[in-house]
């Protein structure tokens, strides 16, 4: 994709004929055709076009770190100062031609410091605490494994663009529900007990006293453990409709001490039986197949003054204020191929989508018969929307 002349995207851009005017161009076997050619910008398409190699480039690194995280490469290397390919390959017992392939690919996308004297990698600890320590605040390489969940269900996804619009969310790895657990904890545990729910009308209070709180979409269970451990008096069931998730939110318990927290198999209007004195739901609203029949339960279930709380991800009521916001980006691609689809195959196929704003969200809150409809959080990165039962 080079050009030895140095101006890569206009390879092929300077002959006399645009490729437009060539295609429209009259010979013999085919008349002029007489529909007026467009004037084109070609400092714009040189632009643009090194845009997308960029995001290629991009989605390739994706891959690379997907490979160094899988192999403990990047583990291996925090805190362990400049080594050389040898060492780490020694190290790890990997490949050492791979390995020294690995390195230089990352050196290249910024990853990783090279030493050219000596030709030795670092590491440097401001971006382990992204891609390595998962006790940062910053650490999100989990989405890599979510990206590359993408491009494993292709397939899926083309032919649900061709039919019905729905991917069964069984078709998607198991690394992928693990990705998903890993991005979103960074900020359950960093934010939901210090920020998110202090924000939250007199939830804190609730939980202090002792609650039952119903986690509905609850996954491998991140966020009812973070709850359990800072409000004990209270008691906690996740629901999920994916038994696998059930199985790993299981085990996460046991592993954690067997807080007051159970986890059950079971779809969105059919969690229960209640009552419940707060309804939760964490980056798993857009992800159901009927929101507004969900929210209806929690209403259904929820005691006189209980409070709804749903965690979702970032986005604005209006799409041209999200054109270029990278968070914006990476949340309408994971929408377009897992949440949305995901969201069609279920029962009431309702496709909310990961993005589309607040306003949608609080509309369904009070669709439900809900009162007091707000954001009560807005980080740039997750919103936090509040309503509760009137009484």
């Amino acid at each position: 994709m080079s050009c030895r002349a140095g101006n890569s995207y206009r390879c092929g851009m300077t002959n006399t004929l645009s490729p437009l005017e060539s295609a429209h161009h009259d010979s013999a076997d085919h008349p002029a055709i007489t529909t007026p050619v467009p004037d084109i910008d070609f400092a714009a398409v040189e632009a643009f076009a090194g845009q997308v190699v960029s995001d290629f480039a991009g989605a390739a690194t994706t891959a690379m770190t997907v490979i160094g995280d899988r192999l403990g490469l990047f583990d291996a290397m925090t805190g362990s100062g400049p080594v050389s390919a040898a060492e780490l390959a020694q190290h790890t017992g990997l490949h050492p031609r791979l390995v020294t392939e690995w390195l230089s690919s990352q050196v290249v996308s910024g990853y990783l410091r090279h030493a050219a004297g000596s030709g030795r990698f670092e590491l440097p600890i401001e971006h382990a605490m992204a891609l390595s320590v998962a006790a940062s605040p910053a650490y999100v390489v989990g989405a890599a494994e979510v990206v590359a969940g993408q491009f494993a269900t292709l397939g899926h996804l083309e032919r649900a663009f061709r039919t019905d619009g729905a991917v069964d969310y069984a078709h998607f790895p198991d690394t992928v529900t693990h990705g998903i657990e890993r991005f979103f904890r960074t900020a359950y545990v960093h934010h939901l007990v210090d920020d998110w729910f202090p924000a939250v009308d007199e939830l804190v209070g609730k939980l202090a006293d002792g609650a039952r709180v119903a986690d509905i979409g609850c996954g491998h269970g991140a966020a009812t453990l973070v709850m359990a451990q800072a409000w004990p008096r209270s008691t906690f069931t996740g629901f999920d409709l994916d038994e696998r998730a059930i199985t790993v939110a299981r085990s996460r318990a046991t592993d954690a001490g067997a807080p007051p927290v159970s986890f059950e198999v079971a779809d969105g209007t059919g969690f229960g039986p209640g009552p419940y004195d707060v309804v939760a739901f964490f980056d798993a609203l857009h992800d159901l197949g009927d929101p507004g029949a969900v929210l209806r339960r929690a209403h259904e279930l929820l005691s006189p003054g209980g409070i709804v709380v749903a965690v979702e991800p970032w986005s604005t009521d209006r799409l041209d204020d999200s054109i270029g916001n990278p968070i914006a980006r990476l949340d309408y691609a994971i929408s377009t191929s897992m949440c949305t689809p995901t969201s069609l195959a279920q029962r009431g196929g309702y496709g909310l989508g990961t993005c589309g704003g607040p306003g949608r969200r609080l509309e369904l809150l009070t669709g439900a018969g809900l009162v007091d409809a707000r954001v009560a959080v807005d980080t740039g990165q997750n919103l936090v929307l509040t309503a509760r039962v009137a009484g």
